[in-house]
């Protein structure tokens, strides 16, 4: 569904439903085309309501003008960190009726909101924003328009730049609902290209390319596919002096698991094992588009796992770019060694302030967090406690794992330095992470957050970004690097 916000001072039939926010109910009596609001402000029931559920609804109210609104009104508190869930109540309120290709709604703040608490509006717009969005593009006759009128109200700087926050998560969600036959390591680079005109540069590697560097790892995972391998660098605002914060994801168009292949249920569910690299694609959109400060650089790596005659097979050797060699154990456990090759390049070629890695890496982190939060794993408790906050803030929220000596043995190999991995069916989330910090150089602070199942949603799996996403893709990460990355 595409979303067309436009401000408008005028009152029609076309925009009658009117969905009103304010921070005291008093503050009803202020709004002129509302008559005979003091009738309601006594009522016992339209008061119980808001005790109860902060929000009202009245419908067929008669403006000034003679017009029929719908209208809901809204009890805003301008101290709550969760103000984005109210577009989540709009939404699911508001009547979605199949017939109706063009939807208009209508948003009026108080002049108390717009005077003092502008980061609340914007709260509520980006939550109402991010709801709307659905993935439509394959459906015959289903294209369907929303029209936000902002009844009243002016741009503002915070607006705007959540709006490109919006932008920056859609074009997330849109790369990982795309089907695995349109979107592969090669028109996924294309894709990427797309951000130059943001003002970021965009270097893209082919298999030759990726060969001559001796990225072994990652092309072992590639060469049972006949579509070959990209990697994709991001540069934003690089200074002379300036060490980067670098964004590694791991971008695996599909994986049927190659040789070691995956369970044919659920296996459509694949397609978005590319999470983690439309986060750091997002993220460096994002931070054009709101023209971050920050010094930024992002890497993905692009591969297709199959199971052709050419794939790698368990018991297979291979030596990475680090030169450390690894023994396939399962070569279902792909993402680590994509991860493996593109994190030891983006090392080499920069000097990192930072690093953090985005992957849909494991179905044990599921099993351990559920559906509600990320995995984080990291080298430096300050970096981790300012990615826990950032979460906390963006509703995106993660639970900090364990890693340790203890776990090594249990990826250690007697035919080579590594197993990918581990002996145990237990901790396999540790041992991914465990693996991947072996390919970061000692003293860099680095984070690796394993988002296998926050990612998506499905109807059935009721999670916690349920209440700010329609089912789908949620692009879980793009929000958070922009709170992290803005300290707030």
């Amino acid at each position: 569904m595409l979303l067309n916000i436009d401000y408008n001072n005028k009152l029609s039939s076309k925009n009658n439903n009117f969905f009103i926010f304010v921070s005291n109910l008093s503050q009803l009596k202020n709004i002129d085309f509302l008559p005979n609001m003091d009738f309601y402000l006594k009522d016992k029931e339209f008061l119980r309501e808001f005790e109860l559920k902060k929000y009202s609804i009245i419908t067929k109210l008669k403006s000034n003008d003679n017009f029929l609104l719908n209208i809901m009104i809204f009890l805003v508190n301008p101290l709550s960190k969760s103000n984005y869930e109210i577009g989540s109540i709009i939404y699911n309120q508001f009547p979605f009726s199949k017939h109706i290709k063009k939807k208009n709604i209508s948003f009026f703040f108080s002049s108390l909101l717009k005077s003092k608490h502008k980061s609340s509006i914007a709260e509520i717009i980006f939550g109402f924003s991010i709801k709307c969005y659905s993935f439509n593009k394959y459906k015959n006759n289903l294209h369907l328009s929303f029209f936000l009128n902002l009844y009243n109200l002016k741009e503002f700087k915070e607006l705007n730049y959540k709006l490109n926050l919006v932008k920056s998560i859609n074009f997330t969600k849109d790369l990982v609902s795309e089907p695995a036959n349109i979107l592969n390591p090669k028109s996924y680079a294309l894709k990427c290209n797309e951000l130059k005109k943001f003002g970021i540069k965009v270097k893209i590697l082919d298999t030759n390319q990726i060969n001559n560097i001796g990225m072994r790892a990652l092309l072992g995972v590639a060469q049972g596919s006949v579509n070959s391998p990209r990697v994709v660098i991001f540069e934003w605002n690089l200074k002379k002096g300036n060490k980067p914060v670098i964004l590694v994801g791991k971008g695996v168009t599909f994986d049927s698991g190659g040789i070691s292949i995956k369970p044919s249920n659920g296996m459509e569910e694949m397609i978005m094992d590319m999470g983690g690299s439309a986060v750091v694609v997002g993220s460096m959109m994002n931070a054009a588009l709101n023209n971050s400060s920050k010094s930024i650089v992002g890497i993905i790596g692009l591969v297709e796992n199959m199971p052709d005659g050419k794939a790698q097979r368990p018991g297979d050797i291979i030596k990475s770019l680090s030169k450390h060699t690894i023994e396939i154990i399962n070569t279902d456990a792909e993402g680590r060694l994509v991860l493996a090759d593109i994190l030891t390049y983006i090392q080499r070629k920069y000097e990192a302030k930072i690093i953090i890695d985005f992957a849909t890496l494991t179905g044990a982190i599921m099993i351990a967090l559920g559906t509600h939060r990320a995995g984080l794993f990291s080298n430096n408790d300050n970096l981790a406690k300012k990615l826990l906050e950032a979460g906390n803030i963006s509703g995106e929220k993660l639970w900090r794992l364990p890693l340790g000596e203890e776990y090594d043995d249990e990826i250690n190999s007697i035919r080579a330095d590594m197993k990918n991995i581990g002996s145990t069916r237990f901790g396999g989330s540790i041992h991914a992470a465990q693996f991947i910090q072996r390919f970061i150089h000692d003293n860099i602070p680095w984070a690796h957050l394993d988002i296998a199942g926050v990612s998506w949603i499905m109807k059935s799996n009721n999670n916690t970004f349920s209440k700010l996403h329609s089912p789908g893709a949620t692009a879980f990460g793009v929000n958070l690097i922009d709170k992290f990355l803005r300290g707030k």
